[in-house]
């Protein structure tokens, strides 16, 4: 679990006595604040700094350029000992603190076990300070108890091997608070695998969200995406079709019920609660899934917990699998393509079919119809094809094509009645039968065992 912390940061300065090959070049190192440790305590203020400095003075007399130089002379570790992510403490050197040569690092860049240039003096080589400011980001720590590590700072002149260093020890101390927040994935503590499928709660994967030890706080969660699901192709998953479903007994949930996956900051959640529990599912939208690109997307969704006390942060990693699709569905009216109580010259009648194909594989594709034999009625009479026509209605807007913008003769065999476009869009159209009686014909009643078939080009 992680935790709301107290940090205490300490650097114990232990000044190496030069050696006597490093006369003309002497390297001292003083906190601004006086004593010689930098005391880090909680930053009382969520987003406020937490920031230390020191003081670099280097006494030259050779009359040649130098450099000063920072590096971890002996890893941040605890007890166990586990590493401090070192993302959790900043550097940077402060303009105009210095009198005649140049800053490095001038903008906020983590430690590093390799050497950080710091500072370059002038072509005559003259003495000069400057401060370096430290900044440790609590949402970034990423171990607990107290861990020790070691800072070395070198300073180097050009061309002969003049030189000196100081170590610096360094101590912090991470102590925990009252509060207790945990934010982990249901079947990976930093990962959500969402598949196509899991449009119910019962299949798909969630996240669950607990605190406790809150001393009457207001406790603010926080859901914003760090980067947008994309597949191998960097196309976007749209956003209507992951759909979040918050379920837990409380009254401190603001995310609705089947939200969609905002792109903007959205409070998720927000109480002064002692303690308080809910899950979050992540859901497939049936319907928009069947519009996306098949393909594997992967982004991060990160969650802030935010309270007088200050920030905590959990990025979760999503990966939503969207399956290929390539179906055809077709709802015929009652009875099927039937028509009844049929007499010479009866006024026609018409039977409509709608068809609706689902793809998202970007091929195009065609809507076969097959009609083995003509149509017959109950004693076995042929009706003329002729009087029997087929006309399919395309919505306006939709990109497809047919051949039966008017109504045509029925045909046996198997031919095209709808054809897509190039990116094989979805489509959904209407094929509308009609049946007209003439002079001579065999009364009575007759149906067409009319079949569909959905072929790619």
């Amino acid at each position: 679990m992680i935790k709301n912390i107290a940090i205490t940061f300490l650097f114990c300065l232990a000044v190496l006595i030069p050696q006597a090959s490093f006369a003309g070049l002497s390297l001292s190192v003083n906190p601004v604040d006086g004593g010689n440790i930098l005391r880090f305590e909680r930053t009382p203020i969520a987003g406020a700094e937490n920031k230390k400095e020191i003081r670099i003075h280097i006494s030259s007399t050779n009359g040649s350029r130098y450099q000063v130089f920072q590096r971890i002379l002996e890893p941040i570790i605890n007890d166990k000992g586990e590493a401090l992510n070192l993302q959790a403490v900043s550097v940077q050197t402060l303009p105009n603190s210095n009198s005649t040569g140049t800053l490095y690092q001038q903008n906020a860049s983590p430690l590093y076990m390799s050497d950080q240039l710091l500072y370059s003096s002038d072509a005559n080589g003259d003495s000069d300070a400057f401060v370096i400011g430290y900044n440790v980001n609590q949402a970034l720590m990423n171990v607990s108890g107290n861990l020790r590590g070691r800072l070395v700072f070198t300073v180097h002149g050009e061309g002969n091997a003049s030189g000196d260093q100081a170590t610096i020890d360094v101590y912090l101390e991470k102590a925990s608070s009252g509060l207790t927040v945990s934010i982990k994935g249901g079947h990976n503590p930093t990962r959500l695998h969402v598949r196509g499928t899991d449009t119910t709660t019962k299949t798909a994967d969630f996240l669950n969200v607990s605190f406790s030890g809150n001393l009457g706080q207001e406790v603010r969660i926080y859901q914003t995406v760090e980067t947008a699901p994309t597949n191998e192709m960097d196309e976007n998953l749209d956003s209507a079709v992951l759909a979040l479903d918050p379920e837990g007994s409380t009254d401190g949930l603001h995310l609705a019920l089947s939200s969609p996956l905002s792109i903007n900051r959205t409070l998720v959640y927000s109480s002064s609660r002692n303690e308080d529990s809910f899950a979050i599912y992540f859901l497939v939208n049936a319907v928009q899934v069947q519009a996306q690109d098949a393909g594997s997307y992967n982004g991060r969704v990160r969650y802030i917990v935010e309270t007088s006390q200050g920030r905590q942060e959990f990025p979760i990693d999503i990966q939503c699998d969207i399956p290929p699709i390539f179906s055809m569905s077709v709802t015929t009216p009652p009875g099927g393509v039937a028509f009844s109580h049929i007499v010479a010259n009866s006024p026609p009648q018409e039977k409509e079919v709608l068809v609706n194909v689902a793809s998202n594989l970007h091929k195009p594709y065609q809507v076969n119809q097959g009609l083995d034999t003509n149509m017959t009625n109950n004693q076995g009479k042929e009706f003329e094809n002729k009087y029997f026509t087929i006309q399919v209605e395309i919505p306006s807007g939709q990109r497809g094509q047919t051949n039966f913008v008017e109504f045509s003769p029925m045909q046996t065999g198997d031919y095209p009645i709808y054809s897509s476009d190039a990116r094989g869009s979805g489509a959904t159209f209407k094929v509308v039968y009609r049946l007209q009686g003439y002079d001579q014909m065999s009364p009575g009643d007759f149906a067409a065992p009319v079949r569909f078939s959905l072929n790619q080009k």
